[in-house]
């Protein structure tokens, strides 16, 4: 039974993923259209009567899985409608794939007067997450009426309402937080996608207002001076027409700017025609960015050569690019953290270890994979809250005692594993990080009763060295140090364990 009902909270927060995906693009919020709350209603429905079909049987005719969280998060996140919509769809359903009989209509009821009342709370003046609690207690003391009247057995109603009170609190706050994620994660996007988009507008407008503006026109002969300066050179970089006659160009752009604008301008004179983006400074004494169009022009007259040179500022659309820029970078960051523990993902472990093992020819290079011991047992006795704190504390733990060396890199591999990347590091050295782990884990003194070696939380090590050539792939040392791991686990755990 246990089984079963980690099964349907598992398909719940499944299907919020494909859900999250398929509706991006159509949030579902209390001040969305009526047809947007109607799609959600519409799959929060059809999620409920997938979650019956993968349904605890309790007898011929009554059945409990966690349905009533689809009608919560609905009203959570929706209000009424999707709610009621969902309440009706799952009621039919019931009735539908079970047949018309006294539980049936009981369960139907029941979906129907959690959607009404769900509706309801969903309009008080708390805070979502408050109203989600309450709106799953209520579903569950409702059901626990229809497993009451129905279940006469005194043992099987107990393990039923245990089961479904214990999976229904933890499942529901789960898949409630793992829907915040969701929203959340594509709300993100979405702003994204506007500021990307708000971007490419600013600068058409721009651009076809300047070519309606009046640009700042000059010329230069071929020292680069100025011979001719248009009367927009007094908007654009607040000079006045003597202030520039005569003198170079080159003089007024930023020590960063000059040599590639000589490059540029050289260039003109022999090949006629340059783009160009710089830094000049203006009379108020700070640089503008300014973008210009380079042509050479012919004299025919003395065989000289004249340079006309068009620019706007384009210091705005600059400053934007980089506030973009500084996003998508941090954007990035955030794509190799892993989001509980803080430290970097699996993405940057494998990106890493393919960088280290390309540099690491002729050197060692040691990776160590750890996995906390028993940690499923400890998240069945202590809660998943309670086993994401201990994932925290044991990697914050990690990361700070090999963050001395800026070499090293420690990842979260996946679930409860870890992976450290060593490198120019021997196997001897590696061990010795590896002891230190283990002491400092078990100096955390983190209590784990249903621990089969010990009473606190330890960590099994597997320890694999390698010097890399162009013969072998990265994919051959993580195999090594998973054996290894796996041999510290067969050999009683919290070992640490070493293949060569």
């Amino acid at each position: 039974m246990v089984k079963d009902f980690v099964s349907n909270a598992a398909l719940l927060i499944a299907s919020f993923s494909i859900m999250g995906q398929l509706f991006k693009n159509r949030p579902l919020n209390f001040t969305t259209s009526l047809s947007t709350k109607l799609y959600w209603g519409l799959c929060f429905g059809l999620l409920g009567n997938i979650l019956m079909t993968f349904s605890i049987q309790v007898d011929a005719t009554i059945i409990a899985d966690l349905r009533h969280l689809a009608i919560v998060i609905a009203a959570s996140f929706g209000g009424l409608i999707p709610a009621l919509t969902a309440a009706i769809l799952i009621a039919l359903g019931r009735i539908l794939l079970f047949g018309i009989n006294e539980t049936s209509l009981l369960a139907s009821l029941g979906a129907l007067l959690l959607g009404i009342l769900s509706g309801g709370i969903s309009t008080l003046n708390y805070s979502r997450t408050s109203k989600a609690i309450l709106m799953n207690l209520i579903g569950l003391f409702i059901f626990s009426i229809i497993f009451i009247i129905k279940i006469d057995e005194p043992n099987l109603l107990k393990q039923v309402l245990t089961m479904f009170y214990l999976i229904s609190i933890i499942g529901g706050y789960v898949a409630y937080h793992f829907f915040v994620f969701i929203v959340n994660s594509n709300e993100a996007q979405n702003q994204l996608k506007h500021s990307v988009n708000t971007l490419k507008e600013s600068e058409e407008r721009f651009r076809l207002l300047a070519e309606y503006s009046s640009d700042m026109i000059t010329m230069h002969n071929e020292k680069g001076e100025y011979i001719y300066i248009s009367p927009a050179v007094k908007e654009i970089i607040h000079f006045e027409y003597h202030d520039l006659l005569g003198k170079k160009m080159i003089d007024f752009v930023h020590p960063d700017d000059i040599i590639r604008t000589n490059e540029i301008f050289v260039r003109v004179l022999h090949d006629g025609v340059a783009n160009l983006t710089y830094r000049y400074l203006s009379k108020s004494g700070d640089y503008i960015w300014l973008e210009s169009r380079l042509k050479s022009v012919h004299n025919p007259e003395d065989s000289s050569k004249k340079v006309i040179n068009v620019s706007r500022n384009i210091t705005e659309r600059k400053l934007t690019e980089q506030k973009l820029q500084e996003a998508n970078e941090l954007l990035n960051r955030l794509s190799y953290m892993d989001g509980l523990t803080g430290v970097v993902n699996r993405r940057y472990f494998d990106e890493t270890l393919e960088k280290v093992w390309s540099n690491s020819a002729n050197t060692p290079l040691t990776l160590l994979m750890l996995d906390i011991d028993y940690f499923k047992n400890y998240n069945d006795t202590y809660g998943h809250p309670t086993g994401d704190l201990c994932l925290q504390m044991i990697s914050q733990a990690i990361n700070d005692q090999v963050n001395v060396n800026l070499d090293y890199s420690f990842c979260r591999y996946g679930g409860e594993e870890f992976a450290l990347i060593l490198p120019s590091t021997t196997t001897v050295d590696g061990t010795k990080v590896a002891k230190g782990i283990q002491e400092n884990i078990q100096a955390l003194k983190i209590p784990h009763i249903s621990s089969e070696i010990a009473e606190i939380v330890t960590i099994s090590i597997g320890i694999a060295t390698m010097v890399p050539t162009s013969f072998l792939q990265p994919q051959t040392l993580i195999q090594m140090a998973d054996s290894a791991l796996y041999l510290s686990k067969t050999k009683g755990r919290n070992t640490i364990s070493v293949t060569h």
